[in-house]
Formats: structure tokens, C-alpha cells, sequence
């Protein structure tokens, strides 16, 4: 094998923790407060007239949820804003959102298969770690 070869190998994986550890020292921070949108493949008649399913309706009560038909007849627009006092974070507003869109286009949450090989190694350590943390708030 070249040396570049041997190089990428062993570069790739330590840039990757970099940014993990990186990302882990910034800590929570403030959270931020903001507007979230998803499209949900679903008539708008058809989301007003029913309860909000899976993790959407535990914050519903904490949060602002407006629907809007989606622009080209797709479906409906489910936007969640986190008002100032909201103890909603801004991961738990995406989780929520995916699973419920999950919930309302296939019925039933659809998770990502584990890693390819259950033996912990250096080089399978980025796509363990993103399969732990991915479902956290949509971020790595």
C-alpha cells in the first residue's frame, strides 16, 4: 500500500475525532430558539383533524405549532417555533419532528441500521459515533 493510502487511513479517522472532541468541549451553550419546518407528504385537512402522534404531542404543549399547506401541492408544512420561556431544546424540537413525520408517512419510526461490524475499532469509531449521537438532535 502507498504512502498516501497509509496516510488517508490514518488521517481520516483522526480528523474525525478532532471534530467530535471538538464539538464535546464547546458543551450545550445557550440553546437556540428558532423556527423549525418539515414537510410531511399528508393533505393539510387530513394533520388538522388529528392528534399530534409520537414525541411531536409531549411538546406540543411547550412550543408554537403551526401547519401550512407545502408550495407545488407536496403535502403539509409542520412548523415548531420555541418561544423565550420554552424549556424545549432545539434537539428535542428536530427529534420530535423526524419521528413524527416518520410516524405519519410510514406508521412507525424508522430507525438506522448499527454499524457494519460490532468489533470497536479505530477506524470504525466516526460511524459508531454518529450512530450514537445522530438521533440526539439531527447534528453530529
Amino acid at each position: 500500500m502507498s504512502r498516501t493510502r497509509w496516510g488517508i487511513l490514518i488521517a481520516v479517522p483522526l480528523v474525525a475525532g478532532a471534530a467530535v472532541a471538538a464539538r464535546r468541549r464547546r458543551g450545550p451553550g445557550v440553546p437556540e430558539k428558532r423556527r423549525h419546518v418539515v414537510t410531511v407528504f399528508r393533505p393539510l385537512s387530513d394533520l388538522e383533524t388529528t392528534q399530534w402522534p409520537g414525541s411531536l404531542a409531549e411538546i406540543a404543549g411547550d412550543v408554537e405549532i403551526t401547519l401550512s399547506a407545502a408550495p407545488g401541492g407536496r403535502g403539509t408544512e409542520i412548523a415548531v417555533h420555541i418561544p423565550e420561556k420554552s424549556t424545549v431544546t432545539s434537539g428535542d424540537v428536530r427529534r420530535a419532528l423526524r419521528e413524527t413525520r416518520s410516524l405519519l408517512e410510514a406508521g412507525d419510526v424508522l430507525l438506522p441500521s448499527g454499524p457494519a461490524t460490532t468489533v470497536p475499532t479505530l477506524f470504525n469509531r466516526p460511524l459508531r459515533t454518529a450512530t450514537q449521537h445522530g438521533r440526539e438532535g439531527g447534528l453530529l
